[in-house]
């Protein structure tokens, strides 16, 4: 009952916050409220989580006391170096205590409500000059089925950037999820032509992940790819690299 109580009280003080427009639904620094050309010091170390070493859509590497801290992160060989950041979480916390009625609250690192990871992406002198976006890996099976429609939203959103997209042929040990294979690349330049984006999405079985068990004949839950990885750069760089 006092749960229950303590509940209902949240949601009221919710309601009006909300009423008052005073409850924050959008994180208040993203991936996409970086400016490409402009010092990665711009950014707001106070607006955001954690903050380390980008590892090129794995999990977040060395830890980083600041957005200025990049020059601790290795460089790829391009010369750039890849900052990587968590949205603020206080958002979470309030979807929390105010229960499963809320959930439309949580939004962690998301973007288009696809838990992803970001990063920018830093040349020597202190200038982002990309940003990148993979989807979450460490999420339930659900999110993770649904990571490859990501792409959709991309392609909308750069819509007139003159994308070019193509399928990529299954490779050797690949296998379709269900009826379903997508390997899917995609290319396009800004309309004004100072930006390059590359768009990647997979769904498929890669070597050695089977759907059934072949000793209990059971389903393996799980054991597929589904992906969505964004990169956006400024010339004279290219996206996609490393591999």
């Amino acid at each position: 009952m006092r749960h229950t109580t303590l509940t209902a009280i949240l949601g009221l003080a919710l309601s009006a916050q909300m009423a008052a427009g005073q409850v924050r639904l959008e994180p208040e620094f993203s991936i996409w409220d970086f400016e490409l050309g402009a010092p990665v010091t711009q950014a707001p170390d106070i607006k955001v989580g954690e903050i380390a070493c980008g590892t090129n859509g794995g999990p977040q590497g060395r830890p980083l006391v600041s957005f200025a801290d990049y020059e601790t992160c290795e460089p790829e060989p391009s010369g750039l170096r890849e900052v990587s950041f968590t949205y603020d979480d206080e958002q979470d916390y309030i979807a929390l205590a105010l229960n499963a009625e809320y959930k439309f609250l949580y939004g962690g690192t998301s973007v288009f409500a696809h838990p992803v990871i970001v990063s920018v992406l830093v040349d020597p002198e202190g200038i982002v000059q990309g940003r990148r976006i993979f989807t979450d890996d460490r999420v339930d099976t659900y999110d993770r089925r649904n990571a490859v429609t990501l792409i959709r939203n991309f392609k909308a959103r750069f819509g007139n950037w003159s994308l070019e997209c193509r399928d990529i042929d299954m490779k050797e040990g690949e296998q379709p999820v269900g009826k379903q294979f997508i390997h899917e690349l995609c290319t396009g330049e800004a309309p004004d032509g100072t930006k390059r984006i590359e768009l990647e999405a997979t769904l498929l079985r890669k070597k050695g992940q089977r759907g059934l068990n072949p000793e209990t004949q059971e389903v393996n839950q799980g054991y597929f790819e589904s992906k969505t990885r964004f990169e956006e750069v400024q010339k004279p760089y290219e996206p996609g690299a490393p591999r």
